[in-house]
């Protein structure tokens, strides 16, 4: 990635030097991947790795912007947040990713083959449950993978991305003076970064605005950022459930002309409201999808909305499941709904766009990505290729990321959580 290219991505830190280069291709036991299944071959130099060191931190970053309110939620203010695990084996091999262990459970994975820790064909397994991520990288650096052939190899290199940053910072004091105005030139912002579509937060009169009030900035943001962005930039919205299905109904009456492309939770989700609200859409000839399911903790949760056909899009949190109960989660759509299409939500969290990424190479029903932008030194990802509202995902061993070093031990290895094997 050009520099120019990495000033839009955001993602980048620094470029890969030499050191880093061989720390990304890790310790490498070739062993073909197809559609998520691994040869005997690489399984048994699994076997060979155990865990002998586990470390845990918490890293925040700065957003490029404040972002506000909700429809529920007050701001969201200026930074990312991750917990990051790094596992190391007794050969060397160094996994990093986003994940969370108690120190019971770090402990317990100490000594540990790797092989114990990963099931063929579905993933992680065992102790470190849904903070797969790192195990992902780890699993990918020790066969001299990419982690996301772990999975498949059905979903596209370039991967479309969104940003869900459009918030309600209209109602941010000393902004009011803004306006609508304001939300247009954040839109602006992120297109100069390379966004080609934008999620936009709609419901200021559940709570913040008088609800008369509120509906009517709803629609006039949304009719300004089209206005503005013409018919080349994809929008969706966003409601946090701050509607009911006659509000959603109505208010999507009053904005069905700006085409959008999907519209998430506008109201608690179920059965026969989501059926309904689909049904209407549908009747108007709109293309617009209903989106719903980020607080999701299982795959089965879906499971009567996928046979009703009541969603077009799946949502459950990129974190709260990872990444290989969202692998489960893509087979289970296929099976209920091959029509719907998987695309996670990820708001709060730096790594969490590098999940989705992942998955967006790997699975055939990835729909697109949410970024919530922010910039980490700490991970240098100078390797994913940004172009024209796409991300390109690399083909190098583990997850693509690399840890700056130099900055770990200044910053973060000092209070850092570390358990070493005897």
């Amino acid at each position: 990635m050009g520099e120019h290219q990495n000033r839009m991505g955001g993602f980048s830190g620094h470029r890969l030097s030499r050191r880093a280069a061989i720390q990304a291709l890790g310790a490498a036991g070739m062993a073909a991947v197809s559609c998520g299944t691994l040869r005997a071959s690489a399984l048994e130099e699994l076997s060979r790795h155990r865990i002998q060191q586990v470390i845990g931190f918490h890293v925040a970053a700065p957003r490029p912007k404040f972002v506000g309110k909700n429809s529920h939620l007050g701001d969201h203010g200026d930074q990312t947040h991750d917990d990051v695990l790094i596992l190391t084996t007794d050969q060397g091999a160094r996994g990093f990713g986003s994940g969370r262990l108690e120190p019971d459970s770090a402990k317990k994975l100490l000594g540990q083959p790797v092989s114990s820790l990963w099931t063929d064909g579905a993933g992680s397994t065992g102790l470190l449950g849904r903070s797969d991520h790192p195990l992902f990288d780890l699993v990918g650096k020790i066969l001299g993978k990419p982690a996301w052939s772990l999975i498949g190899d059905q979903g596209t290199r370039a991967v479309p991305v969104y940003d869900g940053s459009i918030y309600f910072n209209d109602l941010i004091p000393g902004r009011e003076k803004n306006g609508v105005a304001g939300l247009v030139a954040e839109v602006e912002q992120g297109i100069e970064r390379g966004f080609r579509a934008f999620k936009i937060k709609v419901g200021r009169g559940h709570k913040w605005m008088p609800k008369a009030e509120g509906f009517a900035r709803d629609i006039e943001v949304v009719s300004a950022i089209r206005k503005h962005v013409g018919p080349g930039i994809r929008l969706m919205v966003d409601g946090n459930n701050g509607f009911t299905l006659e509000e959603a109904t109505r208010w999507l009456n009053a904005v069905g002309e700006n085409d959008l492309f999907f519209v998430e939770e506008m109201f608690p989700e179920s059965i026969a409201d989501d059926t309904a609200f689909r049904t209407y859409i549908r009747s108007k000839g709109w293309k617009t999808l209903v989106a719903d399911g980020e607080s999701a903790g299982d795959v089965e949760y879906f499971d009567p909305y996928l046979r009703a056909g009541c969603i077009d899009v799946v949502q459950p949190d990129v974190r709260a499941l990872g990444l290989s109960l969202e692998w489960a989660m893509s087979r289970r759509i296929a099976e209920l709904q091959p029509s719907a299409r998987l695309a996670p939500h990820n708001w709060g969290s730096h790594l969490g766009g590098f999940m989705q990424l992942l998955l967006g190479r790997a699975l055939p029903n990835f729909l697109m990505a949410e970024i919530d932008w922010s910039r980490c030194d700490l991970f240098d990802s100078s390797t994913f290729q940004w172009a024209d509202g796409k991300v390109t995902v690399p083909d190098t061993p583990g997850c693509g990321l690399v840890l700056n070093e130099d900055l770990f031990q200044s910053k973060y290895a000092e209070k850092a959580m570390k358990f070493q094997a005897s």
